[in-house]
């Protein structure tokens, strides 16, 4: 596998120049109903925060033991964490279970957790080699983030103010919504609303995403509180990298963009055609499960004003394996 800087990007992958067996990227796994894993941040600061991954047993039979393993970000690592063995292989965190708490029981869930330095969050995340968030019927992992909040609004009562917004669709379910003030998260909810005191008069932007089971987030939708004209675009999103593929898929990254209001969500377009997946995290999943051929990926930052950075692009060719000789 070969990854294509900007220049040399189009060159490249018109010459086809990465070879890959069919095995690694055509073959899916059957549907798995194994066990599923959830990340949650319960405490988040400036330089890190406080990690928790809920494992659950999805069979109908007892589960002898688990194994999660994942990515994290350039950036970010991990120091202190409890129950649970933690093994790193690379870039990989690998955490299996110990004695007392491999055993689960069919629903059964258990947990463990970390503290991070650094902000980023687990990425192509397995859980005994399935995909954490678990297979959908065509046995690919959820790599769909959920629709952005619809009708973000206001409601002033007294000494408080209320953030509401429509619920968001999912092709799994959305499991909630993380509300951020000028660039930071400060509350999570289930529920379509927030409240809080009136903040003091000063120029507020408040951005709220839906998240999924699988850590897949929306674009935010945007509330404003006074604005200023706004015409900068954030900057150009850095150090796009491919990794994979796992389960059929392949997984862009790269770093944070940076936007003197909010940055709001990228939006990914492929070889000329838009994806339909924008998003806001720093991860896009994109799956090569038919034939093979070349891609060229396009990803630019948006800011809550509606401008878009210069592009990024990054690209990856699959040509078929030589031919199985015959006996």
């Amino acid at each position: 596998m070969a990854i294509l800087t900007r220049r040399a990007a189009c060159a490249v992958v018109l010459a086809a120049a990465l070879t890959l067996g069919v095995a690694a990227v055509v073959l899916l796994p059957t549907r798995a109903q194994a066990a599923t894993s959830a990340f949650q941040k319960e405490r988040e600061w400036s330089t890190g925060y406080l990690g928790k991954m809920t494992v659950r047993n999805d069979t109908a039979a007892t589960m002898t033991g688990w194994r999660v393993q994942f990515e994290l970000p350039a950036g970010t690592s991990i120091g202190q964490y409890w129950n649970a063995e933690l093994t790193r292989v690379g870039t990989r965190h690998v955490f299996t279970s110990l004695p007392w708490n491999g055993a689960l029981a069919a629903g059964a869930s258990t947990s463990f957790g970390w503290i991070a330095a650094g902000t980023g969050s687990p990425q192509v995340c397995l859980v005994n080699d399935v995909a954490c968030a678990g297979d959908d019927d065509d046995g690919g992992p959820d790599v769909s983030p959920p629709a952005i909040p619809a009708n973000p609004r206001t409601a002033f009562a007294g000494p408080t103010l209320t953030l509401l917004w429509d619920a968001s669709s999912d092709d799994r379910g959305v499991t909630g919504y993380e509300i951020f003030s000028n660039g930071s998260r400060f509350a999570t909810t289930t529920g379509t609303s927030h409240t809080m005191p009136v903040p003091p008069p000063m120029l507020f932007t408040f951005g709220i995403r839906a998240v999924d089971a699988a850590g897949n987030s929306s674009p935010f939708a945007i509330i404003k509180l006074g604005s200023l004209p706004d015409s900068d675009p954030p900057t150009t999103p850095g150090n796009l990298r491919l990794t994979g593929p796992h389960d059929g898929h392949y997984r862009i990254t790269w770093d944070a963009s940076r936007d003197n209001v909010f940055v709001a969500g990228y939006r990914v377009q492929q070889t000329g055609t838009v994806s339909g997946i924008t998003l806001v995290g720093d991860t896009f999943g994109y799956g090569v499960s038919r034939g093979y051929g070349s891609y060229l990926f396009e990803v630019r930052a948006f800011d809550s004003s509606g401008n878009f950075s210069a592009p990024a692009h990054i690209g990856i060719a699959v040509d078929p394996p030589p031919p199985t000789p015959t006996p």
